[in-house]
C-alpha cells in the first residue's frame, strides 16, 4: 500500500507543477474551518473537500479507483475538489472582515498577486499556436481522412474501416466519423486481433506480412503508414496497394477487398 500512497503523492505533485495551489488551498480550508459564521459553508467545502482527500490519499480506494480507470489518468480525481470556490469563498470571507476599504482592496490585490504568481502563464508559443484549419487538428489528418472517403466512395465502400497509426486516431474520429477505425486513441487491452494490430503498426519497423495480414483480420480495407518507412512494394505483394500520400502519411487499399 505504501507504493499506492507514493503513486498518488506524485500525482498531486504533478498535477500542481510548481505552484503554491494546494497551500493556498488548505489555508482557505483551516480560515472556512474556523471562521464562527461559516456552519454551513463548513461543512459544504470543508467536509467535502476533506472526504475527497480522504477517498483520493487512501490507498485502499486509490488502488481499488487506480485498477477500474487506470493509472494514468488518476490526477483526475483532483478534480473533485472545488478548489476554485473554496478560495473564492475564503477570500469573500477574509475581506468581509476589515471594515477599512483600502485594507479590503489591499487584500484583494494581495491574494489575486498570489493566485496569479503561484501558476504559469498558459498563452505561449509552447503551448498555443496558430491554427492551420477551421477543425484546429493537424492537416494530414484531414487529408487522410478526405483521401480515405474519396477512394471509399469511388470503389463503393460504404463502410470503409482504416487502421492507421496512434497519433492520428483521434483526429480521424473528429473528422469524419463515417471511417471505421480499428481501435479508439487509449487501446491499451482489448480483443487480441486488435492489440496485436496496434502493437505493430505503432512498433519502430511494422512488418508488412504481419501489418496486412492482422489488418484483414480485423476487416481493415485501408492502412495508413508514416510514408518514409517505404513499403510500398512489400504491402503491396501483400495486397495493399498504395492509392495516395497525405503529408507525410502513404495509404494503402487492400485490392482483396470484396463487399
Amino acid at each position: 500500500m505504501a507504493s499506492v500512497f507514493s503513486e498518488v503523492f506524485d500525482h498531486f505533485t504533478n498535477y500542481f507543477a510548481d505552484s503554491v495551489y494546494p497551500l493556498l488551498f488548505f489555508l482557505a480550508l483551516l480560515l472556512i474551518f474556523f471562521h464562527p459564521g461559516a456552519k454551513k459553508e463548513r461543512a459544504a467545502l470543508c467536509g467535502s473537500n476533506l472526504l475527497f482527500l480522504a477517498i483520493i490519499f487512501c490507498p485502499l480506494t486509490a488502488y481499488l479507483v487506480i485498477k477500474m480507470i487506470g493509472s494514468l489518468v488518476y490526477w483526475r480525481m483532483f478534480w473533485l475538489l472545488t478548489i476554485p470556490v473554496t478560495l473564492a469563498f475564503a477570500l469573500v470571507w477574509l475581506v468581509s472582515g476589515f471594515s477599512r476599504k483600502a485594507v479590503r482592496a489591499l487584500t484583494v490585490v494581495l491574494a489575486a498577486a498570489a493566485i496569479i504568481c503561484s501558476g504559469q502563464l498558459l498563452f505561449t508559443e509552447e503551448t498555443f499556436t496558430s491554427r492551420a484549419n477551421y477543425f484546429k487538428i493537424p492537416t494530414e489528418a484531414i487529408y487522410v481522412a478526405e483521401s480515405i472517403s474519396a477512394h471509399a466512395e469511388e470503389e463503393g465502400v460504404e463502410n470503409p474501416k482504416a487502421v492507421v497509426p496512434i497519433a492520428l486516431c483521434s483526429y480521424i474520429r473528429q473528422y469524419d466519423a463515417g471511417i471505421r477505425l480499428a481501435y479508439g486513441r487509449n487501446m491499451v487491452k482489448g480483443e487480441v486481433t486488435q492489440t496485436k494490430l496496434y502493437e505493430e503498426i505503432n512498433s519502430e519497423a511494422p512488418r508488412a506480412k504481419r501489418l496486412a495480414r492482422l489488418a484483414r483480420k480485423a476487416e481493415c480495407t485501408y492502412l495508413i503508414l508514416p510514408a518514409s518507412l517505404s513499403l510500398d512494394k512489400k504491402l503491396a505483394n501483400n495486397s495493399f496497394i498504395k492509392i495516395a500520400e497525405a503529408g507525410s502519411y502513404a495509404i494503402y487499399f487492400d485490392s482483396e477487398w470484396d463487399d
